[in-house]
């Protein structure tokens, strides 16, 4: 007679099947279970992802969805950042030659999520950076835990703003937006709110190094080989300002 595990592992791959390839049924009423965990899990990614599922429409997304639960079902729960490799996987789908933007609005999307669902941290005390003194640039910045970046080709953050649910149906001119250049992105969270902010290719130079571990002057230097016009003051005061730091330290 099968173990209860055994069971259990017989109903969830019959679950995930693709409806062709299941077979009989390992239990009776087992069916019920097979629409209630696609329906649930499928759910759970449009919560996650709502830009892509208003670009690729609601049937769309829901089939997308039920194929991801059925190639990556979750590991283990909660289930707040189900989905992390979605947009890597939306990518190799057809729907991606028609939208090659998709997967990374959706790393958008993920990024944004675990931005939202981060630990808390208090932003830099201003005491603290004024005690390093002519030291600051020899010191390890450490930016909000929720900080994620996000890079692409496309215009990601006016494709994610035209989208979101208070705005009104407008199409965002991709030929006209790709001619400032690649995008780079910073999210964090260090209130209620997630930001979401377009920087420079310098700026975002200089946070990857800070992120990485470097000191303020290396990362410096990441970021003038990029702009060589590069203002720091100017970039510091604007991401103190947003309250991306939570810390700093002699190396």
């Amino acid at each position: 007679m099968p173990t209860l595990l055994e069971r259990q592992r017989a109903v969830r791959d019959w679950v995930l099947a693709p409806p062709d390839m299941a077979g009989v049924a390992p239990l009776p009423n087992t069916g019920l279970h097979r629409g209630s965990t696609l329906g649930g899990l499928a759910a759970v990614l449009a919560d996650t992802f709502p830009v892509v599922r208003r670009l690729v429409g609601e049937d769309c997304f829901i089939a997308l969805a039920q194929a991801y639960v059925r190639h990556q079902p979750p590991a283990d729960a909660p289930l707040l950042r189900y989905g992390a490799g979605f947009p890597a996987w939306l990518a190799g789908q057809t729907v991606a030659t028609r939208l090659p933007y998709l997967s990374d609005v959706a790393r958008l999307e993920a990024a944004w999520n675990h931005a939202y669902h981060a630990p808390e941290a208090d932003p830099l005390d201003g005491g603290a950076l004024a005690a390093l003194g002519d030291a600051v640039e020899d010191a390890v910045w450490h930016l909000h835990p929720s900080h994620r970046f996000v890079a692409s080709t496309w215009p990601i953050d006016l494709i994610w703003r035209a989208n979101q649910p208070d705005q009104p149906d407008t199409a965002v001119d991709l030929d006209a937006a790709r001619v400032r250049g690649d995008t780079h992105v910073l999210l964090v969270r260090p209130a209620a709110e997630v930001l979401l902010m377009r920087l420079s290719p310098g700026a975002f130079a200089l946070l990857m190094a800070l992120a990485a571990g470097l000191t303020l002057g290396s990362a410096w230097d990441n970021a003038l080989a990029l702009d060589a016009g590069f203002d720091l003051e100017h970039e510091l005061t604007g991401l103190l300002a947003a309250q991306v730091f939570c810390g700093v330290e002699l190396s």
